[in-house]
């Protein structure tokens, strides 16, 4: 069995020269956006159980996600244009539907009426929280579409631009689900203000990226910015799991499910992720090098 040809990728904050990765950047996107769809169906699973999964429709993402990874575990083994393909995208299509669906239900939940008040936000369910579904089916739809290395601007592929900038969408939904929340507690702890800023910061850097040439500086600072959005998911997580156990030294499922929720700041960690694997930036193959 031939071993996969090394591909060639920009990336300018970690190297000046271009790195080689054995995998295609679509099959490396796939596997992460797996590893999300069943993430983030655990935590709709835990969130919607306290209500006993009513009203029904509380159902739909719980039921969408499997499905969805399900559609890029096939589109994963077979990468290739035709069904496959079509059906990604469409699927993921779907779930864009399903994440502004979610938006609007949990709006309309927090909403006195026809009037909606910040109190309304803090107490009631995070009304962000849907928009993952909106950033997972966006960057669906795009792992779904030709990456064309000749074709670019700003000296990126227009696939990585966008990948970027979904991304940074992404991150400013993830800094008002963390600021809504931290606001319940009336930030008490001035380190509650950190993921909110830092995610917002985070989408400013991503959509500046979106729109220059890869400057080095510019790189290198996007680069610091998703290791430190990772340090302050690992952070968060520390400090929720400090508050679950309450200086009890017991561990209770019901705090972590519904206090301080252990896997929210994880996101943190997964976006920093998201971040720099969507900063690899194809290059295009000499045809010496094909040879």
């Amino acid at each position: 069995m031939k071993s996969l040809p090394a591909r060639r990728y920009s990336y300018q904050w970690l190297t000046g020269q271009t790195i080689k990765i054995p995998i295609d950047k679509t099959r490396l996107l796939l596997f992460f956006l797996i590893i999300n769809y069943l993430i983030v169906f655990l935590d709709v699973l835990i969130a919607h159980a306290e209500n006993r999964f009513m009203p029904s429709y509380e159902w739909i993402p719980i039921v969408f996600c499997p499905l969805a990874a399900l559609c890029s575990v096939f589109f994963l083994l077979k990468p290739k244009s035709g069904f496959p393909k079509t059906l990604n995208f469409l699927i993921h299509s779907l779930g864009v539907l399903v994440g502004i669906l979610g938006f609007a239900f949990h709006l309309q939940a927090v909403s006195a009426g026809d009037i909606v008040s910040y109190a309304g936000f803090i107490s009631g369910n995070p009304v962000f929280a849907p928009l993952a579904f909106v950033a997972l089916g966006i960057i669906g739809v795009i792992i779904s579409l030709d990456d064309q290395p000749s074709h670019r601007k700003y000296n990126l592929t227009q696939k990585t631009r966008w990948l970027l900038l979904a991304t940074s969408f992404w991150f400013l939904a993830t800094a008002l689900v963390a600021y809504f929340d931290h606001a319940r507690t009336g930030f008490e702890n001035i380190y509650t203000w950190f993921p909110f800023y830092v995610g917002v910061f985070a989408a400013l850097i991503l959509l500046f990226q979106s729109y220059s040439y890869p400057e080095h500086r510019l790189s290198l600072l996007l680069g610091i910015t998703m290791t430190i959005s990772f340090i302050v998911g690992l952070m968060g997580f520390s400090f929720h799991l400090s508050a679950d156990l309450a200086g009890r030294g017991v561990f209770q499922w019901s705090r972590v499910f519904y206090q301080a929720p252990g896997l929210a700041p994880l996101l943190f960690c997964d976006l920093g992720l998201w971040g720099i694997l969507a900063f690899l930036d194809p290059l295009e193959e000499n045809h010496s090098s094909k040879s």
